[in-house]
């Protein structure tokens, strides 16, 4: 099996060089899907066993570089577990946290106030037990895989887990 490439950089480097090729292949998976009949649910468990492997080798907390450069999108529930989490009511972590306007912007309920996250401390997450619902599936690469990989491809040059089940997803299906 190939290596897996960890440093962000290169993965940086090596995403913006393949940005037209990984274009190319989600539309081929397009095609390929609906061409060989094969089902959503197919490709999903087979991104998922990517992923587990992927991520089962890579560890997050020697990166985070989700939390320096990602906008985290907040649901109402997320509101009562940071309050938790930190130790503040929850009016307090809306205040302090939340940003509802810049949440709107971008179609969510809210998002949390800044980038880095407020909330990493050394490569670690301060609330981790009590994390936004955006943090614990991130990356999501299903269900849906087909219908979300132009999403997923614009985190294919921030996120080493994201950068290498695409790539192993193409070396699988022998693109």
């Amino acid at each position: 099996m190939v290596s897996l490439e960890t440093d962000l950089d290169r993965i940086a480097a090596l995403a913006e060089q393949r940005r037209d090729d990984n274009r190319a292949f989600a539309h081929f998976i397009d095609i390929m899907w609906e061409r060989e009949g094969r089902s959503d649910a197919e490709l999903d468990a087979l991104v998922e066993q990517i992923a587990a492997d992927v991520s089962r080798a890579i560890d997050c907390t020697r990166c985070a570089n989700c939390c320096r450069t990602l906008t985290v999108g907040l649901e109402p529930d997320d509101v009562a577990r940071l309050a938790a989490g930190t130790g503040a009511s929850a009016p307090e972590v809306l205040a302090r946290y939340v940003d509802r306007a810049a949440g709107a912007a971008l179609g969510e309920w809210a998002t949390l106030r800044g980038v880095p996250c407020p909330f990493l401390r050394d490569n670690l997450c301060s609330v981790y037990a009590h994390r936004p619902l955006a943090c614990l599936h991130y990356p999501a690469f299903t269900p849906d895989f087909r219908w979300l990989l132009d999403y997923i491809l614009e985190d294919a040059g921030r996120c080493p887990i994201v950068f290498n089940v695409i790539e192993r997803l193409k070396a699988r299906l022998g693109w």
